[in-house]
């Protein structure tokens, strides 16, 4: 009895990150997206942990999931993605050898914020700080969600 009570808890653990597996996948062809800033912090081989920081666009079903604590794990894709170049300005990941597009663990997600608008490729972070735009702005839609 015991046995089957050890089996039966970890067939539902693994049930449940399969759930995740699954409902992250199946956001990939939503339509409704939204504006997003992720830091991600991946494990290394070496046991440090490397960041990555990118703004781009996710489906707006995943980010309320994750958001809302309803998922976990899975993966989470970002398309017309953009980063901070070394002159502090923002560019296109896309290139000749990139899609634009990106595929990270929703386990790695350090940050996740929820943008207004999309960055502007070519300018910096003083974008962000029109106060014009925030005024036009009738709610703020910056959330914040931090995994241990």
């Amino acid at each position: 009895m015991k046995y089957v009570f050890s089996i039966l808890l970890l067939l539902s653990l693994i049930g449940c990150d399969m759930s995740d597996e699954v409902s992250s996948l199946d956001t990939v062809d939503d339509v409704e997206k939204v504006w997003v800033f992720a830091q991600f912090n991946v494990p290394q081989e070496n046991d440090e942990i490397e960041s990555y920081y990118y703004y781009g666009e996710i489906s707006k079903r995943l980010y309320t999931s994750i958001s809302g604590n309803k998922i976990e794990s899975g993966f989470i894709l970002m398309s017309q993605v953009k980063y901070w170049g070394n002159d502090d300005l923002i560019h296109d990941y896309k290139n000749v050898e990139s899609s634009g597009e990106i595929v990270f663990r929703i386990e790695d997600i350090a940050t996740l914020n929820l943008l207004n608008m999309a960055p502007t490729v070519g300018k910096g972070y003083e974008q962000f700080d029109n106060e014009e735009q925030t005024n036009q702005i009738s709610e703020p839609a910056q959330t914040e969600i931090s995994n241990p």
